[in-house]
């Protein structure tokens, strides 16, 4: 039976709920689907909101470099003049960032963040413009020469055979030596560490209040990585900065000028290669220095923050590392065009590897925001060092964990490692660890191998004497039993 009031009802006007028009959703859903089908953001079990927040994260860790790498190759001579200018400097050292974080997502899908290596703009600025005495264009025209030498290794395959060459053991302890050296940094940065001219180090001063807020954070942060909270390595940055500023705590960051309107594009240098001929040693030294650093520097840190994040593969080679040796050589060489130092692969990039990233997009998110870092400068002095030491302690402690792959029990194995999990922090410098591991595993081969020849009445064991043993599990292969 027909209802009555269907007429009434007919008459009454359809009120419509308005619904939120499905365009953006949409778009924002294509451009979600695309970045997670090019690069693999699920299939390596990541999120795209998980690697932009990641690529944040290892920015915030590196971005004192845009402020202090200026800083040292800018220091004045004595006589007041400045070898290469501040903003030349600035900018050269955020673009050559950029093209190397976006080189190394786009061609090897790795969330590496690459900026001005620390040590070797001091090696620079000071050991090669001043101590060596070839200027600011020729040191300049050395780290080009370095970067052409680099990606002559790189595409070769040479740096991946060295890097195969090495046991697991060894390896691992590469990992925990880039762990330890940046807690090292980290409690420096926060004050709990400081210089003493009687035992090279010390406990810092405990009534410093930068140093309990740094200590504090370092706990909260702790906490929340502890109850899983999305973000928590930003979180504390983000806290302490802001409690920094609150409670009036001095700044040692230096207050970079403003770059002014004249300095918009970088600078282009007349590259100096005249010392190559007219003072071939120091030249040649200074190559072969930065070369020894960055080789050891980008394969010891690309193989450890590899491993942090579970990129390696069966045989322990992590799939596109040729691509993070090219990236670094080749924004070298962008870099002494401009005017900065040799790039390498930051051990920072283990924050954003902790926060989850896994995928060249956290580095494209990276090198975004280096290109937009030179107008960021006042914003970045901001953040003080004590924001930054929790993420580099509490990441330092989580890069522990290969310890365990590490038989203590060989000592021809744990001596090697032993050293280069000490000689990094200690020296402070990774390269010098790695290349001491790496000198004393085999000279301790060549030790063993002589006493085998010596104890066979000077018979050689194998065919292949000239070569140590690899690992402990190639004795009975190469030493075969009489």
């Amino acid at each position: 039976m027909a209802d009555y009031r269907e007429p009434l009802l007919s008459l009454q006007p359809k009120l419509e709920v308005p619904k939120p028009r499905p365009e953006a959703r949409t778009v924002l859903q294509a451009i979600t689907s695309y970045l997670d089908a090019a690069f693999t953001v699920t299939e390596r079990g990541s999120t795209v909101g998980q690697e932009l927040r990641a690529g944040l994260v290892t920015w915030v860790t590196m971005s004192y470099i845009v402020v202090v790498n200026p800083i040292i190759l800018s220091a004045k001579f004595a006589d007041g003049s400045s070898p290469i200018p501040f903003h030349a400097a600035c900018r050269a050292t955020c673009l050559s960032a950029a093209f190397a974080c976006a080189f190394v997502g786009l061609a090897a899908n790795l969330p590496f963040g690459l900026a001005a290596g620390m040590g070797l703009n001091s090696y620079v600025r000071y050991g090669i413009i001043e101590r060596l005495g070839l200027g600011a264009e020729g040191a300049l025209a050395a780290c080009f020469v370095q970067a052409v030498a680099f990606a002559m290794l790189a595409a070769s395959g040479a740096v991946d055979r060295v890097q195969g060459a090495l046991p697991s053991a060894l390896k691992s302890s590469i990992t925990v030596a880039i762990g330890v050296f940046q807690a090292f940094v980290g409690l420096q940065l926060m004050g709990l560490v400081v210089k003493n001219d009687t035992t090279l180090v010390a406990l810092g001063d405990l009534s410093q209040p930068n140093l309990w807020l740094a200590f504090t954070a370092t706990l909260l942060v702790a906490g929340l990585l502890i109850r899983k909270v999305t973000g928590a390595l930003l979180l504390g940055i983000c806290f302490t900065a802001v409690a920094s500023q609150l409670l009036g705590l001095p700044n040692p960051n230096q207050p970079a000028a403003g770059l002014s309107a004249g300095a918009d594009l970088p600078q282009i240098f007349d590259l100096d290669f005249s010392p190559m001929f007219e003072k071939p040693q120091e030249f040649g030294t200074a190559v072969l220095c930065l070369l020894f650093i960055v080789v050891f520097d980008t394969a010891g840190v690309q193989h450890g923050i590899g491993q942090q994040a579970g990129l390696l593969d069966s045989r322990g080679y992590l799939p596109g590392a040729k691509y993070g040796y090219l990236g670094s050589a080749f924004s070298t060489g962008l870099g002494a065009v401009m005017g900065t130092s040799p790039v390498i692969i930051h051990n920072e990039t283990a924050a954003g590897v902790q926060e989850g990233g896994r995928t060249g997009l956290c580095a494209m998110t990276t090198a975004v925001l280096f290109l937009l870092s030179p107008a960021l400068v006042p914003v970045i002095e901001l953040i003080p060092p004590e924001a930054t030491a929790p993420c580099l302690v509490l990441v330092g402690s989580m890069m522990m964990g290969p310890v365990r792959d590490i038989d203590f029990g060989d000592l021809r194995l744990a001596l090697p490692a032993f050293l280069t999990i000490c000689i990094t922090p200690l020296a402070y410098s990774i390269s010098a660890g790695i290349f001491v591991g790496i000198a004393s595993y085999y000279v301790l081969g060549l030790v063993l191998w002589f006493a085998e020849v010596a104890a066979r009445g000077g018979k050689i064991p194998c065919s292949r004497a000239t070569v140590p043993p690899m690992n402990a599990e190639d004795d009975e292969e190469l030493i075969p039993e009489a």
